[in-house]
């Protein structure tokens, strides 16, 4: 089954516009690569599937019904001597792996594997499918030049760190393993990054019954990863025991010449950004984040001691970050967040501002909805306040892409995060302006 936020089912690297509509030119793909690809699966078993690689006009890449295919049906079925995964590695492996104290992670160890596979070219027993395999990831935000990872939303760059952070440590983990085992590696940096974004970029979770960390029950599935991602597909991924075959069933019909499509879960464009490398033009779920701006505001009179005591009460009230806006939607966190924030003359050992935490707190609790009109009144104040400046840097992000030399289909998904955005601010700040 998929989870909300783990599966990663596909990828794609160009601006989608992902909608279930007959396209107006659709090319059948009949490169080499791909027919020794679609062989080598006959050869070795891979069940017949009404799918063909093909380039839709507008769209780029993607899996074409063959046939039309009804709601219910199988669209994909992997075998379990396809799917790359830390168990089948670690038996392929035992004796390597066995000898090391250095534990690899289901991501190393798959990343590894990968690149080693690559390294050893048409030698290769899975050759015909690192063939199929991007050559690069240029359009990663990992991967941006440092002008365009500048333009990007707060937090989006903190996101990006963080990706980053796991990256070095896998790769520190793959040297240490390969030295513990007297290899003599040639495998680069740059060679790691491609296998890690190979395995971030395609994998997909399988649901077991054991007790192995979530993070170990990832999988490589050919062919399953060249299709692409909507957020309306409706299809149910999971691992048949009867067929030993992982499959993806649709619960939508597509007519023939369609393209067909998976659904990874609810994300939103920041998310697809940063883990894919594409964006989703009009994602219901994209929202704007105020974090920095929430921390950013002035309150004239606010001492430096009353704002670190609100900001502990809201992270004891497990209300600290996480400030979010969707198109004419203001997130309850944030509302919460700010009327605490704007309250003047906060000291926590007064007997009023301790009136006045009981009454916060009753608006988390639903025993009433506001503090006060008072509080109330400068809440949204301030809510437009922090809006107009996120705003305000969208604006000028903008500004900065134009005359940016960032490579076009990079700087158009940053573009696209900044219009978005723009879109809701707007919506929001209309919402204030009216209720006034």
């Amino acid at each position: 089954m998929f989870s909300k936020r783990k599966s990663r089912l596909g990828r794609t690297f160009r601006l989608r516009q992902l909608k279930h509509k007959q396209q107006k030119t659709v090319t059948i793909i009949k490169e080499d690569k791909w027919t020794n690809f679609r062989e080598w699966l006959k050869r070795e078993g891979f069940p017949k599937t009404s799918l063909t690689l093909a380039e839709f006009q507008d769209i780029g890449r993607g899996m074409m019904a063959t046939r039309d295919i009804k709601a219910g049906e199988v669209i994909i079925s992997v075998p379990k001597k396809f799917l790359i995964t830390h168990i089948s590695l670690t038996n392929l492996l035992r004796g390597q792996l066995s000898r090391c104290p250095i534990k690899l992670s289901a991501h190393q160890l798959i990343a590894l594997y990968l690149i080693s596979e690559y390294k050893k070219g048409i030698q290769s027993s899975i050759y015909p499918y690192i063939n199929m395999l991007p050559k690069d990831f240029d359009n990663l935000p990992l991967n941006y030049n440092k002008e365009l990872f500048n333009l990007l939303p707060h937090n989006v760059k903190v996101d990006v760190e963080s990706q980053r952070a796991k990256f070095e440590h896998d790769f520190a983990t793959i040297n240490n393993f390969l030295k513990s085992q007297d290899i003599q590696s040639k495998i680069t940096r740059k060679d790691y990054l491609w296998g890690w974004l190979c395995v971030n970029t395609r994998c997909i979770y399988l649901e077991t019954n054991n007790s192995d960390d979530v993070k170990d029950r990832i999988a490589i599935a050919p062919l399953l990863d060249f299709l692409n991602h909507t957020y309306d597909a409706k299809i149910k991924g999971e691992f048949n025991n009867m067929t030993q075959c992982y499959e993806i069933t649709t619960f939508i019909p597509y007519k023939r010449g369609d393209q067909v499509f998976i659904n990874y879960g609810p994300h939103d464009n920041f998310f697809i950004l940063v883990e894919y490398g594409f964006v989703i033009p009009n994602n219901p779920y994209n929202y704007v984040s105020l974090d920095k701006e929430y921390l950013e505001i002035f309150l004239p009179g606010e001492t430096e001691l009353a704002r670190q005591e609100k900001l502990d009460l809201l992270l004891h009230h497990g209300f600290y970050g996480d400030y979010s806006l969707r198109i004419s939607e203001i997130s309850f966190r944030l509302l919460t967040a700010l009327r605490l924030r704007v309250v003047q003359q906060f000291d926590v050992l007064t007997t009023e501002t301790q009136g006045i935490i009981l009454k916060w707190k009753n608006t988390i609790t639903g025993l009433t909805e506001i503090i006060n009109s008072q509080n109330e009144k400068l809440m949204y104040f301030y809510l437009q306040s922090i809006c107009e400046s996120a705003l305000l840097k969208a604006e000028q992000a903008l500004g900065a892409l134009k005359v940016s030399k960032a490579t076009h289909l990079p700087s158009s998904h940053v573009k696209l995060l900044w219009l978005e955005s723009i879109v809701i601010l707007h919506s929001v700040i209309k919402i204030i302006r009216d209720s006034q």
